[in-house]
């Protein structure tokens, strides 16, 4: 079974184990087959399972989303694998973006797999073997790639994820040409900003009450077309969210790679989407550290009147309670409202008469 966040070493395992299956049947094509896993049933599992390939040689089932497997499919398969036939495999691949801190799979087929099989676990990389990995591939590419500009690439532009990084390194391999150093300035360059780091930027901003600094911020997301207007607003809000949590979290003494106690993850969203603990997993974990810290310089204060404006908006946004006619204007708006605690009239409106734009 192949576990954890990490898709592209997923991938890479797959090809391997691709690889062997030709090599261990040399003169014959060895059966590759693809499953579903939330729509496959216990007769798609059980016939390919069972049975060797047609003209010989390997049978591999890969079965994606195992995790999402009916529990009744979930349990033959545990049958199954006691023990498969000879020249068959099957490899479980799960899902990215769930709760890591709950299982794969349901308890009999992870033991099952632990009995007949092999459980290889794919985690994000942190930071800092991130950085370094960087360091390594541009290496590889006959490249040397200073230290701040490997941080800059994983902090600031592209994340921890194998797959992105690995093709923004082979770009700036090639965007450099001749010269023998990556500098951070050919990663400003090349390598698009992540919008989640311009939104960390953007609450850092409001935090310090830095109305200018936060406008010029949303201006450059909007003019760039990086993301809408409603994009930004949404993101704003989720990040919003997620310092409430953090902050919450930090008071009750958790601290960034513990796990909370029962009493406070009772007190977060149990909607894996809304919840803080669950989307700092995987490639955004290395992230999680520092929006701790931002939430614990702001206020409640601050993060309530946040909130306020942030509805305020969304419904006169929405035509519901006064009426924005340019979502530009009305999220630069909300900015200010954000740092300056100034109330916008706008989104007072009973009868949706103002108009905004």
């Amino acid at each position: 079974m192949l576990s954890g966040s990490e898709q592209q070493l997923k991938r890479d395992l797959l090809a391997q184990i691709r690889h062997e299956a030709q090599a261990a049947s040399p003169g014959e094509e060895p059966s590759w087959e693809v499953l579903d896993g939330p729509s496959a049933t216990v007769r798609d599992v059980l016939a390919r399972c069972q049975t060797g390939a047609l003209f010989g040689g390997a049978r591999v089932v890969v079965i994606r989303e195992a995790d999402r497997m009916d529990e009744d499919v979930q349990k033959e398969v545990a049958k199954a694998a006691k023990p498969l036939p000879a020249g068959v495999a099957v490899v479980l691949v799960t899902g990215e973006g769930r709760d890591r801190r709950k299982p794969d799979v349901r308890a009999p087929l992870r033991k099952a797999i632990e009995e007949h099989g092999l459980v290889i676990d794919c985690p994000a990389m942190k930071e800092a073997e991130a950085v370094a990995w960087v360091i390594g591939q541009a290496k590889k590419l006959g490249k040397k790639i200073e230290p701040a500009a490997a941080r800059k690439l994983v902090d600031q532009k592209v994340g921890t994820g194998l797959g992105e990084l690995e093709t923004e390194v082979e770009k700036l391999a090639l965007f450099v040409g001749d010269l023998e150093v990556i500098a951070a300035s050919h990663v400003d360059e090349v390598t698009t900003r992540l919008v989640e780091e311009d939104i960390f930027r953007l609450l850092d901003a409001v935090g310090r009450r830095e109305s200018g600094h936060a406008v010029a911020i949303v201006r450059g997301l909007l003019r760039e077309k990086r993301e809408s207007a409603g994009g930004v607003f949404w993101r704003l809000a989720q990040g919003v969210r997620e310092l409430w949590q953090m902050k919450l979290l930090s008071e009750r003494g958790w601290r960034p790679g513990q796990e909370p106690d029962e009493e406070s993850a009772a007190l977060l969203p149990q909607d894996p989407r809304k919840n803080a603990l669950a989307r700092f997993t995987g490639r955004r974990a290395f992230l999680a550290a520092r929006t701790a810290q931002q939430a614990n310089a702001m206020t409640w204060a601050q993060l309530t009147h946040a909130v306020q404006a942030l509805h305020g908006c969304d419904l006169a946004m929405k035509g519901i309670r006064g009426k924005v006619a340019d979502d530009e204007a009305a999220l630069e708006l909300l900015v200010i409202q954000l740092c300056t605690g100034i109330d916008m009239p706008m989104w007072r409106s009973p009868e949706g008469e103002r108009v905004l734009g």
